[in-house]
């Protein structure tokens, strides 16, 4: 699949700076704004890596169009699931309390994320690879 490095890298900062805000909810602070960033961060990052992986064209390997718009695919559901997240954080928000919430919708942003993250993973591998075989 193709990748390059500012993608991963815009992509891994926003998961980093996710999981720092995570690690801060966890503690107790954050208050109701912080899982709203942190949701929406997460939406954003993952719909626009799945925008990016189903625009791109590969040429001379037509397998890896279709790698490329599965990895896209993923990165949108994953998405669309983080958005859901979102919702949640701003009734949250709005409410100025937590309110209780079952979101079935968002359960799979919890699998679909590290399965984008592998993907990511694999491309860089064979970015790499391909740099040193250059």
């Amino acid at each position: 699949m193709p990748i390059t490095k500012p993608v991963l890298t815009l992509y891994g900062g926003a998961l980093l700076a996710c999981l720092i805000m995570l690690g801060v909810m966890v503690s107790g602070s954050g208050g109701f704004l912080l899982p709203l960033i942190a949701s929406t961060l997460a939406t954003l990052a993952h719909v626009g890596l799945g925008i990016w992986w189903i625009a791109q064209k590969v040429r001379g390997n037509p397998r890896a169009n279709g790698g490329a718009i599965a990895a896209g695919i993923i990165a949108l559901l994953a998405g669309v699931s983080w958005a859901s997240w979102v919702l949640v954080a701003w009734e949250d928000f709005q409410a100025g309390m937590e309110l209780p919430a079952i979101n079935i919708a968002g359960l799979p942003a919890f699998i679909l994320t590290p399965l984008t993250i592998a993907l990511c993973v694999g491309a860089a591998v064979e970015l790499r690879r391909r740099q040193k075989s250059a």
